[in-house]
């Protein structure tokens, strides 16, 4: 049997083209990506609304690229290469150009110093910050490390969406110790805490990192999955007075970085024999 080939695509691809398999197969991992057990084919057809034989070929190829592994029991699960994609981005430095554009847009709204956080390689790290425009305002985060993060609007969330094995690793290294009287210090009782965030939505800090200062922060998910969480630090008093508009800005913010469905893709790839 010959060796398949492509062929020339029926059509030039216009600018801004997409291509029809990358877009699925990446729909595919993205969302095994949320199933830590994995799943089958069947399973994964359903939740993408990809045709079953379509699923079995993408998935298959991604099992050759090593970017999934399949089980004994037919399940697909991430494989081996996919942990230096995900090394290589928590390795890296740089914010996504949208990530930025959300933090400048909620300092601005709410002239309160915000900040990004997200899970580093091996911590949980502050990506950026931008300081607030009011004449009494909270310092900018440095960038950097983050500490106690069970005491911390951002830091909560973090810990509220993460897989429970990576919480319950991290929660066993960091001990939770107390910064100031309000500081959730028993393992129960922050358990708790960070189930109520993830009901709501969004994690709130009286000051329980700092005495006079208050925060409040949500997460940024795609497809589900925590990407990063945006928070804004406030001085206490200003805080009461301004919870529920601070809270309606961040959640508006936050909705806005959603990036709307691509069209189908206008050409083909044609496979023969």
């Amino acid at each position: 049997m010959k060796k398949l080939e492509k062929t020339e695509t029926t059509k030039a691809p216009a600018p801004g083209t997409r291509i029809q398999s990358v877009a699925r197969a990446s729909r595919l991992l993205l969302w095994l990506a949320s199933r830590p057990h994995g799943a089958t084919a069947k399973e994964a057809a359903f939740a993408t609304t990809i045709a079953l034989p379509t699923t079995y070929h993408l998935l298959n190829t991604l099992v050759d690229e090593g970017l999934l592994a399949k089980d004994s029991q037919r399940r697909y699960t991430l494989g081996r290469s996919c942990a230096l994609l995900a090394q290589a981005y928590l390795r890296g430095s740089a914010v996504p150009e949208s990530l930025v554009v959300a933090l400048r847009r909620l300092a601005d709204r709410t002239e309160e110093t915000s900040y990004l956080a997200d899970w580093g390689e091996h911590d949980i790290r502050v990506l950026a910050s931008v300081e607030g425009s009011n004449i009494v305002r909270v310092a900018e985060v440095a960038a950097g490390p983050y500490e106690a993060p069970h005491a911390r609007a951002n830091g909560k969330v973090l810990l509220a969406y993460a897989w429970p094995e990576v919480r319950a690793a991290y929660l066993d290294q960091h001990p939770l110790e107390p910064r100031t009287e309000a500081t959730i210090c028993d393992r129960a009782e922050l358990e708790a805490e960070l189930e109520t965030i993830r009901e709501r939505g969004y994690a709130i800090d009286r000051e329980e990192f700092s005495e006079g200062v208050s925060c409040i922060a949500a997460p940024i998910l795609e497809n589900g999955a925590l990407v990063a969480s945006l928070g804004v630090s406030v001085p206490s008093d200003r805080f009461a007075r301004a919870e529920a508009s601070l809270t309606e800005v961040l959640l508006e913010v936050i909705a806005a970085i959603d990036i709307p469905e691509q069209p189908e893709p206008e050409i083909e790839e044609v496979l023969v024999r």
